[in-house]
């Protein structure tokens, strides 16, 4: 039974996970009972894309769609934490921004479907779903029986017309964009090249150094470093807020609750035979491990909490533990593995998990609180309901857009609704993992230039960074013009002390021995030609002077070979930069309106 009921509880809540993804608006919600409705909760719209209004319809729609992707790959009953609700909530949003976006575009360039367009796109483009049911015996999809059928008079191909009017624009759209995409046969062999051809180098290594005492730059250095870098030194576009903040915390009850019911988890696998693995996976809000039957592995002294180790290590094997309290919530143990490694007492334990968090009475006794609390914002103001209901009024440092808030970390949805409304627009309860938020735009601070003194410290920073690799540069340049007078770079090298070396073969994307991963060392030594001695290339900390000696030469009957899949790998990378460059810039240039969240002024 209770099995059962824990059960039907991870699904009811999973339920309220989808509908909070979904609609942006708090888990708890507003209090239903208050006679005070906001206006802009049961809105149609949520936002609009250049002044045409997002359904919430449209929204939902998109976010139902990723939620559907991420089922078919991690399971129907996985969950979300507050966080990853937003991210996928957000995800969605910029989805359906993309969809309007396109289809504005399309509208723009006038493209239009025929009838003889539509039914050619529908012969060679098959409905995903038309392809799971018509098969032949042997459940492959029978695309003779599907020409066939489409063919046919008598059959009704409404929605299918529906869906290919639908498709096709997106289609002849891309492949306009696509068209735009120029692919020469010198690119193609660059990168059979890259990925086959071997370059043997010598090289010469000039370390930077750092001065015996740190140099003291100019008042001219650094007002000329400041001037060059001006746009180095912007200070972003900043919000500040005040909240009201509701802690999301259990009672004393609710862990009781939490006992009683692991008391009754153990009761049932001890005397009625329930499996411990079983209930592991039924009841664990360990997720890492209980498709695992709770299996925790061998750990000894020090690697888990100090109470849940001597439980586990005292037990017989086989034993189950009464209800362990950690900070984590109430654990039961069965010790299944006892053993000794080098002198350390090692025990393999499995345990099922119950987290400790409010309760649904505490969660209704919330929810009459926000419901309260949003009538007196709405009626009385911000920080007049703060003080009529005894609430703390939290001021946070200014911050910019997409960073974490001073203190309180990371909320995506706070930041957001501060930077998409205007200072004195409060928002209605705004949800996180650990407690419920009402926000006040307090002030919009413009974005300006750092002034002189407050960077300087940075200035004196830079200008020693300067000194640090230029003068090791300006020895590099010296050490090339003489390896090309004298032809021997090896004996420059050694005339001043310096590590000289020769590699062995390597490709350009390789690690190579001595040298490590460096992208500027290995694609100056693939540009270089033979016995060219190469102007300084920076490493890591260090300056290098490379000769190339020896290079393979490409094999052009396996370039015949690879070229079409080198091609496609190309083309595909290509058109994903190409479509989300346009993306960004056309994205930069709407004007986005985004009214997910609830206002309350």
């Amino acid at each position: 039974m209770l099995q059962q009921m824990r059960a039907n509880t991870k699904t009811i809540l999973w339920i309220v996970v989808v509908a909070f993804g979904i609609t942006g608006f708090s888990l708890f919600g507003v209090n239903q009972k208050s006679g005070n409705k906001n206006p802009n909760e049961r809105s149609e719209f949520v936002g609009s894309v250049n002044g045409q209004k997002i359904s919430r319809q449209m929204y939902s729609f998109q976010y139902q769609q990723l939620l559907s992707q991420i089922r078919a790959r991690r399971g129907d009953n996985i969950s979300f934490s507050a966080t990853e609700s937003h991210m996928l909530a957000e995800q969605a949003w910029e989805t359906t921004i993309m969809e309007i976006l396109r289809a504005q575009e399309i509208e723009k360039l006038g493209i239009t479907v025929n009838d003889n367009e539509l039914v050619s796109f529908l012969r060679r483009n098959p409905h995903p779903q038309l392809q799971s049911m018509i098969v032949d015996d042997n459940g492959n999809f029978d695309y003779n029986e599907y020409l066939r059928q489409l063919s046919n008079p008598e059959m009704d191909w409404t929605e299918l017309e529906r869906w290919g009017r639908e498709q096709l624009p997106r289609v002849k759209f891309e492949s306009m964009l696509m068209s735009q995409i120029s692919l020469p046969d010198r690119v193609i062999q660059e990168e059979f090249e890259k990925r086959t051809v071997e370059m043997t180098v010598q090289y010469v290594k000039v370390p930077w150094q750092d001065e015996d005492s740190p140099y003291e730059p100019t008042e001219q250095e650094l007002t000329a470093r400041y001037e060059e870098s001006t746009d180095g030194f912007m200070d972003p576009e900043k919000r500040s807020i005040k909240l009201i903040v509701l802690e999301k915390s259990a009672t004393e009850l609710d862990d009781l609750d939490v006992h009683e019911q692991m008391l009754e988890i153990r009761k049932e696998i001890l005397e009625e035979g329930d499996d411990f693995a079983e209930a592991a996976k039924i009841h664990s809000d360990d997720y890492m491990t209980a498709e695992k039957g709770g299996n925790l592995g061998f750990f000894g002294r020090g690697m888990m909490d100090s109470l849940f180790t001597e439980t586990a290590m005292l037990q017989e094997i086989g034993q189950i533990s009464m209800p362990v309290r950690t900070e984590f919530g109430y654990h039961l143990i069965r010790t299944e593995e006892k053993k000794n490694e080098d002198g350390e007492e090692q025990v393999r334990a499995s345990h099922i998990l119950m987290k400790v968090e409010p309760g649904y009475d505490t969660i209704d006794s919330l929810s009459t609180l926000i419901g309260s609390i949003t009538d007196a914002v709405r009626n009385d103001g911000f920080e007049k309901a703060a003080e009529m209901m005894e609430l703390n009024v939290v001021e946070v440092e200014p911050f910019i857009r997409g960073a974490f808030v001073k203190d309180l970390g990371y909320l995506p949805r706070i930041v957001n609704f501060a930077f998409n409304y205007k200072p004195g627009t409060v928002s209605g309860p705004i949800e996180s993992e650990d407690a419920i938020y009402y926000v006040k735009v307090a002030s919009e601070i413009a974005e300006r230039s750092k002034p002189f003194e407050e960077v300087r410290d940075q200035l004196v920073e830079m200008v020693r960074y300067d000194r640090k690799t230029e003068i090791p540069r300006e020895t590099a340049r010296r050490i090339k013009q003489e390896a090309m007078t004298s032809g021997d770079l090896e004996a420059v090298a050694h005339s001043r002390e310096l590590e000289f070396n020769t590699t062995s073969p390597f490709k350009i994307n390789d690690v190579i021995p001595g040298i490590g991963s460096n992208t500027n060392f290995s694609l100056a030594s693939f540009k270089l030609p033979i016995n060219r001695i190469s102007a300084p290339v920076m490493g890591q900390n260090e300056w290098y002077v490379i000769k190339v000696i020896a290079r393979t030469a490409p094999d052009m009957t396996a370039f015949a070979d690879q070229r079409q899949a080198i091609s496609n790998e190309i083309m595909q990378e290509r058109s994903y930069d190409f479509l989300s460059m346009w993306y960004k810039q056309i994205r930069a240039d709407a004007v986005v309106k985004d009214d997910r969240e609830l206002t309350l002024k």
